[in-house]
């Protein structure tokens, strides 16, 4: 299992802490027709896909997110997505 503490504190990485904040209303807005990056439940359903588009670059689609970001959701995908 990976280390699970968050970059800027300790504990598990959770969404309402880490996750969410990453997503701008920008970003909500531009994916609302796909999904609810704001909402838990969403991110969890397609957080793969999610993660596989900021992997990639083509999320958020105004420029890429920074390795430790990436490395951020990852951590929390493979810690179990908490709330």
């Amino acid at each position: 299992m990976t280390d699970d503490t968050a970059g800027s504190g300790s504990g598990a990485v959770t969404f309402e802490r880490d996750i969410r904040p990453l997503f701008r209303d920008r970003d909500i807005g531009s994916m609302s027709a796909t999904f609810d990056l704001s909402n838990y439940d969403d991110v969890r359903e397609n957080a793969e896909r999610i993660y596989g588009r900021v992997a990639d670059g083509s999320m958020p689609c105004d420029g890429a997110w920074p390795p430790e970001n990436i490395e951020l959701l990852r951590r929390w995908i493979d810690g179990g997505a908490l709330p």
